[in-house]
C-alpha cells in the first residue's frame, strides 16, 4: 500500500511542554500509527506519551506475527507493567490504527484521542467516542461531548494504578479517503475552519488557556502490496517513526 501521513502538532499553554505524542511503525506486510495524549495533571504524562509511542512502534516492527486485537492489547498490558512503577503519577489516552493489506483497519483506543474519515473536503466524522463523563451513559455526538465541562474527567485511559482494556474496533479503509487521528485539544477545542487550517499546516495562535492540539492525518493512495511512506514532518521530536525503511523512504513536503 502507498500511503501519506501528515503529523501537525501545536503547543498549548496549560503545560510547559507538548504532552502530545504520535508515531508510525512500518513493515513489509502492513503500518501501525498512533496518536497519544498525556494528562496535564501527571508530572510526566508528556514522557510517558512518548515511551508507550516508542514501546508500542518497536514491538511492531520487530514482530513477525501477524497483529489482531488480541495480540495488541496484551502487549500494551505488558507495556504497561514495564511502565506503572516508572510513571505512577501519569497517564495518557491513545488511539492505535493498524492497516494491513485491503482489510480494515484495527483501531484501538482508550481515553479521549478520536479517530476520524475524511472523503475530499467534505466535514470530518468521527467514528469512535471518548472515554470521558460526558458521555457514559448516553452515545451523544461528539459535538456535544465538546462542550461538556465534564469530558476532562476520563473514564479509561493509560494509568499506572490499573490496567484498563481498550475498545477494538474495525473500520473500513477506503481509497481516496483519509483517517484522521487527533487529540481532544484538536476535536473539543477548534471548530472545524480551524481544524482544517491545523491539517493543512497553518497555526492559529492560541488565545487564553488552551491544550496542545495535534492531528495525524493518513492518506491511503493505492492498494500496492509494498508499503511506501511520506510524511509531512512537523515537530518531529514529538513524533516517532520505526521500521527498517522508515528512514529511508520517507520524505519532506
Amino acid at each position: 500500500m502507498e500511503m501519506q501521513l501528515d503529523w501537525r502538532s501545536q503547543q498549548g499553554t496549560k503545560t510547559g511542554d507538548n504532552r502530545d505524542y504520535g508515531g508510525v511503525g512500518i513493515r513489509p506486510d502492513g503500518v501501525l500509527c498512533l496518536v497519544l495524549d498525556g494528562s496535564t495533571s501527571g508530572p510526566k504524562s508528556g514522557e510517558l506519551a512518548g515511551q508507550i509511542a516508542r514501546d508500542v512502534i518497536d514491538w511492531y516492527v520487530a514482530t513477525a506475527e501477524d497483529v489482531a486485537a488480541e495480540t495488541l492489547t496484551a502487549q500494551m498490558r505488558k507495556i504497561h507493567g514495564s511502565l506503572s512503577k516508572r510513571f505512577p503519577r501519569d497517564k495518557a489516552s491513545y488511539v492505535i490504527v493498524c492497516l494491513a493489506g485491503t482489510g480494515p483497519a484495527l483501531v484501538l483506543h482508550a481515553g479521549d484521542c478520536l479517530l476520524g474519515r475524511q472523503v475530499g473536503k467534505s466535514p470530518l466524522q468521527w467514528l469512535i467516542r471518548p472515554h470521558t463523563l460526558a458521555n457514559v451513559i448516553d452515545d451523544i455526538p461528539v459535538a456535544e461531548i465538546a462542550e461538556s465541562h465534564v469530558r476532562h474527567r476520563l473514564t479509561r485511559s493509560f494509568r499506572a494504578r490499573e490496567f484498563m482494556l481498550p475498545d477494538v474496533t474495525e473500520i473500513k479503509v477506503e481509497q481516496g479517503s483519509s483517517l484522521v487521528a487527533a487529540t481532544d485539544g484538536f476535536w473539543a477545542e477548534l471548530n472545524s475552519e480551524k481544524q482544517a487550517m491545523l491539517m493543512r499546516g497553518q497555526i492559529s495562535p492560541m488565545i487564553g488557556e488552551a491544550d496542545d492540539r495535534s492531528v495525524l492525518t493518513i492518506r491511503l493512495l493505492d492498494n500496492e502490496q509494498r508499503v511506501k511512506f511520506h510524511l509531512n514532518e512537523d515537530r518531529l521530536e514529538n513524533f516517532y517513526i520505526g521500521g527498517p525503511s522508515a528512514r529511508s523512504e520517507h520524505r519532506t513536503k
